[in-house]
């Protein structure tokens, strides 16, 4: 026998509340933020005008908006498929089946106002920014002209030659020029046939554009407005690997420093905060001497804390050990401007393990940047991704005519 059409996953009261709450009783529409919760005439009652909206459809028989995404009955009601609305906007995401509004940008609307919220419930009064969509006008490995928009999880797959390195670089570049500087040495012949947008809240709306369109320099516009070097508040984090040459006098500062692309004292400084917001390691420090500049870690092993060089880290722990620093340094701009965390498929290897374990730390209001993972990898479980907040963005085809789709 069918599922009855009209069986229905409904909000218990405390999910309800618990979602309402965690919103801060506003809307979590993008510059919304309408207050849903204020004094009523009788003055022993309150006014409730907000929504607890499903993000995948209450509809059992998935005739609803965005289906049910196969997820069990208990899945449905839970909070992690509750979204805080007002009225409006409740309605406004529903049209049409909720063509315009699939569950990953509902995930994304979710995460992003929650961490808002908590921006400001830690007293911090500057207004939390982020990248809302990249435009791809341009380029010579894409087909034609992209918007991607972004959540607050993005992960890029694909096959290696695709485009995905480019892509994250030509997107770290609207933060920080030396992010062109491979694309410019790698492919001059093609260099001047991109052209790149990335718009961002801070509060209000902002683009950034960037194109190389002329011989020998990019260029970049601030809300159409030419202002020939990057001068926006973006703040773009994009390791890359640590490669240990046989340098006379080893300087393993200069090594980090070069990876993360920071200044010595900063990188310094994350050291410093390493062990506070870390499981696995719990500090690290620079010693100088005639022999060179090496880092000293602490890592928990065997539940033993050991200390040991970074050199003498399996490659795996140095990729942590990059990941951990990098997340700080985000997490850390994020008071100051819209963040981003980009992890390069390159250089980390990840799984659907991974992705799951991450999602709860990336996706948690605590960390207040969005992040940006791509992978080569083709043995991900999309539907248990998808469901832990992953925005998946697929590369397909060969250069000059690979096709981005979501």
């Amino acid at each position: 026998m069918g599922k009855d059409m009209t069986e229905r996953a409904e909000f218990s009261e405390k999910t309800r509340i618990l979602v309402a709450q965690r919103a801060g009783y506003r809307c979590s529409y993008p510059n919304c933020g309408k207050l849903t919760v204020g004094p009523d005439k009788d003055p022993s009652k309150a006014v409730d005008t907000g929504i607890a909206a499903h993000i995948y459809s209450a509809a059992l028989s998935g005739k609803g908006p965005r289906g049910t995404g196969d997820l069990r009955k208990s899945e449905l009601e839970s909070p992690e498929n509750c979204i805080w609305l007002c009225a409006h906007h409740a309605s406004l995401i529903d049209k049409r089946q909720g063509e315009n509004y699939p569950a990953t940008l509902l995930h994304s609307y979710k995460t992003l106002h929650e961490t808002r919220v908590a921006h400001e419930l830690s007293g911090i009064v500057t207004p939390c920014g982020w990248i809302e969509r990249v435009v791809i006008a341009s380029s010579p490995l894409f087909s034609g002209k992209h918007e991607i928009s972004l959540a607050k999880l993005n992960l890029f797959v694909g096959k290696n030659s695709v485009g995905k390195t480019a892509l994250c670089e030509w997107i770290a570049s609207a933060g920080n020029p030396t992010h062109l500087e491979r694309w410019e040495k790698v492919y001059p012949a093609n260099r001047n046939r991109l052209s790149t947008e990335v718009h961002y809240f801070f509060p209000d709306q902002h683009c950034i554009a960037v194109d190389f369109l002329s011989d020998y320099c990019p260029s970049y516009k601030l809300d159409g407005e030419l202002t020939f070097v990057s001068t926006n508040p973006l703040k773009i984090i994009l390791p890359k690997p640590i490669r240990f040459g046989y340098e006379d006098v080893p300087d393993d500062l200069a090594l980090v420093a070069n990876a993360l692309r920071l200044h010595r004292y900063e990188v310094k400084a994350l050291c410093d905060d390493l062990g506070n917001n870390s499981d696995f390691f719990k500090g690290a420090w620079f010693e100088e001497s005639e022999e060179g500049v090496y880092l000293h870690v602490k890592v928990v092993a065997c539940n033993r804390i050991q200390t040991t060089l970074m050199r003498a880290l399996a490659s795996s722990e140095i990729e942590q050990l990059l990941m951990e620093l990098g997340m700080i340094a985000a997490n850390k701009q994020s008071a100051v401007g819209p963040s981003l965390f980009i992890l390069d498929a390159n250089y980390w290897w990840i799984d659907t393990g991974w992705l799951k374990h991450y999602a709860k730390l990336l996706g948690s209001p605590t960390c207040r940047f969005q992040t940006i993972v791509s992978t080569v990898s083709t043995k991900l479980d999309f539907d248990e991704v998808t469901w832990t907040g992953w925005k998946v963005i697929h590369f397909e085809g060969q250069p000059p005519n690979v096709v981005i789709c979501s």
